[in-house]
């Protein structure tokens, strides 16, 4: 989709990015390179220059992307910790029964981990997916809570704890669904007795179809995609408290939404080991940003993040990487391709690769190669550790197209006893008039860029959101 239509312009991007830039996101400081690059199609980067955008001997015009970061491959007990600050100051004030109360910003810890490769049912295609646990634990103070049945204003600490169960396919890392937990609790001098009470204790369960694909891989500098999506939420409440209370739906919510992506800056978002992040926004159907991520190849995950929604339909959440371990499986897959950008409805050759901890091939390791489009194909390494395929890369559009690509597909291999997988992606691609689009997009998204770097300079950013 181009950079620019009736709901999504460059300018109005201009302005409210600068707004967010400045005001919203206090971990986004960096240095960043604005200007836009172009690299060959081995995926090697290369500064802008004619050689890249001119035409062949052909006279076809050759228009790739500097890509800034690729599809990563999950392991079971890879870890990540992050630092994390709630604001849940909005839904305290949307709730009639606690009008007055404020609470503080709630700081804490987060740690993500891999807990588990499954196979599941995604919009009816069974598929590889990511099982993935976040634990936070946050605390801070409340006050002018209203205890109405005692007609009485309490002051205390607020602790939260929050589980987040989270499906992601291997493929792309778009988001399946998910389960959230939170128990929030506020501790105070009631009636002279020292109290906790239970603020709110509930899971929200969401679904989405088709999944929530935030990171649309390869990234590349000044890229940018739309998704539409439909979200299911339902709401189990755990336990409730007659003296202070949120409210927590009864009914299942349907949710049709649409986003905007947009890839504008990389460089360092002072995470260490992170300095060669790449920064995607996400916007509302309005153009509001509604979540922003420093996507940190080196980690294999976002260095910093900030969330206008974690839980409840407004808590405000950052989150910035303090430390990671990525674990060694005792099996390693990779996969080769013919042709990592092909034509559609053509036929390339894929080779699953396998081998153990020390770098030694196995074979006779028997196991099944899924992508987009295609059935599941079982696969046997060889002698050499190797499995080659043949695949028809077929004509299916993905749910992120952009003006020059068709769709970015998934290949994964999957060895189900040792919950193994490799991954790489497929590109099939758009025509010869996207890739002029696009060229015009990536002019475009440079300007908006160099404007959001500049007032970057001139203002200081604000602690609440």
């Amino acid at each position: 989709m181009p950079a620019c239509n009736g709901r999504v312009c460059p300018w109005s991007i201009v302005l409210i990015l600068v707004f967010f830039t400045t005001f919203s996101a206090p971990y986004q400081q960096s240095n960043v390179n604005i200007e836009p690059s172009y690299s060959q199609e081995n995926g090697q980067s290369n500064q802008s220059s004619s050689s890249n955008n001119s035409s062949n001997e052909s006279g076809e015009l050759i228009i790739t992307q500097n890509w800034t970061a690729h599809l990563p491959h999950w392991n079971v007990g890879d870890t990540w910790v992050y630092a994390a600050v709630l604001d849940a100051q909005e839904i305290i004030e949307g709730e009639p029964s606690l009008d007055g109360a404020v609470l503080d910003l709630l700081y804490g810890s987060a740690t993500m981990v891999v807990m588990g490769v499954e196979e599941i049912d995604v919009d009816g295609v069974i598929t590889p997916v990511y099982r993935t646990q976040t634990s936070a634990s946050v605390t801070g103070q409340g006050h002018d809570f209203p205890v109405a049945s005692l007609g009485v204003t309490i002051d205390g600490s607020i602790d939260a704890s929050f589980v987040n169960v989270e499906y992601y396919r291997v493929g792309d890392l778009g988001l399946v669904s998910y389960d959230r937990h939170l128990i929030m609790d506020v501790t105070a001098v009631l009636l002279g007795i020292g109290q906790t009470i239970e603020v709110a204790n509930y899971v929200e369960s969401g679904l989405y179809s088709p999944p929530l694909e935030y990171y649309d891989f390869p990234l590349a500098e000044n890229e940018s995609w739309n998704l539409v999506t439909n979200l299911t939420k339902t709401y189990t409440t755990i336990s409730t408290s007659d003296l202070v209370s949120l409210s927590i739906p009864t009914e299942p919510e349907y949710d049709d939404q649409e986003w905007s992506y947009l890839i504008n800056a990389t460089g360092d978002p002072g995470v260490s080991s992170c300095e060669n992040s790449t920064l995607v926004w996400m916007m509302d159907d309005v153009d509001e940003v509604e979540e922003w991520r420093w996507w940190c190849p080196e980690a294999k995950n976002y260095a910093t993040r900030w969330t206008s929604d974690i839980a409840l339909n407004g808590i405000n959440a950052t989150l910035v990487l303090t430390g990671y371990q990525l674990a060694t499986p005792q099996m390693s897959i990779s996969i080769e391709l013919s042709n990592y950008s092909t034509a559609l409805n053509s036929e390339i050759d894929c080779w699953v690769n396998i081998t153990d901890s020390s770098g030694n091939v196995i074979s006779g390791k028997s196991g099944y190669l899924y992508m987009t489009g295609i059935q599941r194909i079982s696969f046997v390494t060889d002698d050499n550790g190797s499995a080659l395929l043949r695949v028809m890369a077929g004509n299916k559009m993905d749910n992120t197209p952009t003006p020059d690509d068709w769709a970015t597909h998934g290949v994964v291999a999957y060895l189900h006893s040792d919950q193994t997988v490799g991954s790489t992606t497929l590109t099939l691609e758009g025509s010869a008039i996207g890739g002029l689009l696009r060229l015009e997009a990536n002019m475009l998204a440079s300007i908006v860029s160099k404007y959001m770097q500049k007032q970057s300079e001139h203002f200081h950013l604000s602690v609440r959101y």
